[in-house]
């Protein structure tokens, strides 16, 4: 439920209230009953058509409190004619008989009702409800800000009619006063259910300021200005003052009333202007130390305030940039339109990185945020633009330092592995030299040229096997930028194990690679992802020495998605220290405890995510932990 919900339901309970005395009084015309004519009182019975007008617009109250505004707007026609016509019927005399539409033959024979026109009073109290209440339908913030006062008006005009009816020995007369005084409960009722219904003042910055309280209490200063005229009214009942004195001291009490509210109004305004005066010297101060630039605009874009950083962020000099559109500052447009969709929250599309232009031609990349606030019907855009230059700069530097430390990672594995690959090599050319001098020996003893052709078949054999090993080396060396090209997992992976067991002397354990056939190629750097397995595969072997089992390895694959893979290098080694999971990927934070410098993962996880991918990892339900990664498929 909405806070003005419970409001809104309490003012249409008093409209209707309202409506009640209204459907006695027409009932008491109907059936001829004089007491219910009057509400009590016969000798004053209320006008019939003053009845019927003051019923719509209770209605009306009803169908605006209820949301039906056209409606109510609608039904609220007739009062207004209804009422100027009676108001220009007081003023020139000219009977136009709109007066006698209800019971006209009962008003002409009661001589209680005199001349049969609604009286000039209750024409002025229900042209001041009728005003509140096209007021309260109204959708201008300024218009609605008016209804309180409105309303006050109605109610002190109320109350005055009551101070003259009960006022007997005064002179004005049945056509001013015309009304009993419980006929006044529904005009109260009606008036209280519109106040009711009111919301805050729109216009207050703060609901706790003064200004937000003067708003509030301004149909009570209006219903107090008449209270002094109301007692000395009862004074004058009495005999206790002639009617000379009690003109001069109403005029006088009116002056002094309205001393008092001036006084009120100007202390109220002056504790106002010191609490503008504080959030004045406040907002100046953030504009003259906040280190990002911030510019005050329209909905126009002209730019009318700005903080002090923001003329050196632009190297132009200070008021230069006063006047001038936002758009002139920036590479791409700004749309009004978006601004204009925004709401006090801020604006709808966040951060936008973009590109500034200054006034010698020079740019820098910057982040733009939009904030829009609203404030008595006029919106204002404030920009926050931070200088990323420096910020950029750092992370080419960064990444560049990245790059070099993938490429010093790849040469730390391979000279840990150097003897291993001594080792390697040496088997095929041992090899060959042995075919070679068997196939020498062939020839020179049995002249056998077909088995010296099959030997040196074999030692082409394992001087190309030599050569794959040395040139898988040299790539994977290679200090190179990133290259995205379409390829096989498998070849890709295979590779990767092919490099692992170059030393098959450290290698101890079975190592299974289930790629599915069915497969589709990735797109990735061959070597980049390469490097990942080798540096998961390591660190798998290791966990499985460290655990002090034969390693039982599996690298499998799956599609993750329409346009990724996902990759797992599984192992049954010791599992990952407790929380790793969740710093994976973090400098120095290693599966190897003190003897692990926590590189190797970090710079698998950069690479991975430079493929649009993730690392994660997870310790295995009974023992050993599994690594998986993503990476761009053919979908």
């Amino acid at each position: 439920m909405t806070p003005q919900r419970p409001r809104r339901m309490l003012a249409c309970a008093l409209a209707i209230a309202s409506i009640l005395p209204l459907l006695a009084i027409l009932s008491g015309w109907a059936f001829d009953i004089a007491v219910l004519r009057g509400m009590g009182a016969a000798s004053r019975p209320v006008h019939p058509m003053t009845a019927f007008t003051f019923l719509t617009m209770a209605g009306g109250a009803v169908l605006i409190f209820g949301g039906y505004v056209k409606a109510a707007r609608l039904l609220l026609i007739f009062p207004l004619i209804y009422l100027t016509l009676i108001f220009i019927q007081h003023l020139t005399g000219l009977d136009s008989g709109i007066s006698r539409l209800l019971f006209a033959e009962t008003m002409a024979s009661d001589p209680a009702l005199g001349r049969p026109i609604t009286p000039m009073g209750a024409v002025v109290v229900l042209a001041a409800l009728l005003a509140a209440l096209y007021l309260r339908s109204a959708r201008s913030a300024m218009a609605r800000l008016l209804v309180g006062q409105v309303a006050g008006i109605a109610i002190a005009a109320t109350l005055l009619l009551l101070a003259f009816t009960v006022g007997t020995q005064l002179s004005y007369g049945a056509r001013f006063i015309g009304v009993a005084a419980a006929a006044a409960v529904p005009v109260l009722l009606l008036c209280g259910a519109v106040l009711v219904s009111l919301d805050g003042p729109r216009a207050a910055p703060r609901p706790d300021t003064p200004w937000d309280t003067l708003q509030r209490i301004h149909p009570v200063i209006i219903v107090c200005s008449v209270i002094p005229t109301m007692v000395l009214i009862a004074l004058r009942q009495r005999a206790m003052l002639s009617d000379a004195e009690l003109y001069f001291l109403i005029a006088l009490a009116n002056l002094i009333c309205l001393a008092a509210l001036l006084a009120y109004v100007t202390h109220r305004a002056d504790v106002q202007s010191r609490i503008l005066a504080v959030d004045e010297a406040r907002l100046k101060s953030i504009l003259g130390t906040a280190p990002d630039a911030l510019i005050v605009t329209g909905d126009d874009l002209v730019i009318r305030a700005y903080s002090a950083s923001t003329p050196l962020m632009w190297r132009a000099r200070d008021g230069d940039l006063t006047g001038r559109s936002l758009n002139d500052l920036f590479e791409t447009p700004i749309d009004a339109c978006d601004i204009q969709g925004g709401t006090g929250s801020g604006f709808p599309s966040g951060a936008t990185i973009t590109t500034c232009r200054r006034g010698d031609g020079t740019s820098f990349p910057a982040e733009l945020r939009l904030g829009v606030a609203e404030q008595e019907g006029e919106r204002v855009c404030v920009a926050f633009v931070r200088d990323l230059s420096d910020r950029m700069a750092m992370e080419d530097q960064l990444n560049g330092l990245s790059f070099q430390l993938m490429h010093l990672s790849r040469q730390n594995a391979m000279g840990e592995l150097a003897g291993d690959i001594a080792h390697e090599i040496n088997q095929p050319l041992t090899a060959a030299t042995n075919y070679a001098s068997t196939a020498a020996y062939v020839l020179e003893q049995r002249g056998d040229t077909d088995k010296a052709l099959d030997h040196l078949k074999k030692i082409t054999a394992q001087l190309l096997r030599a050569g794959g090993i040395i040139s898988r080396l040299r790539a994977f060396l290679a200090n190179r930028e990133i290259e995205l090209r379409r390829e096989s997992l498998d070849a890709v992976v295979q590779d990767a194990v092919n490099l692992v067991r170059i030393g098959s002397r450290r290698v101890r354990g079975r190592l299974t690679v289930a790629i599915p056939p069915d497969m589709p190629p990735v797109y990735v750097d061959r070597i980049q992802i390469q490097q990942v397995l080798v540096n998961l595969l390591r660190n798998s072997f290791e966990a499985c020495d460290e655990a002090g089992r034969s390693a039982r390895i599996t690298i499998s694959a799956r599609r993750s998605g329409d346009h990724l893979v996902e990759i797992e290098v599984a192992d049954n080694g010791a599992g990952l220290p407790e929380g790793f999971a969740e710093r994976l990927g973090q400098r120095f934070s290693s599966t190897k405890g003190e003897s692990g410098l926590g590189i190797g993962l970090n710079i698998s996880k950069r690479i991975v995510e430079a493929h649009g991918g993730t690392l994660t990892a997870a310790n295995r339900q009974y023992e050993g932990a599994a690594f998986r990664f993503t990476v761009p498929a053919l979908g």
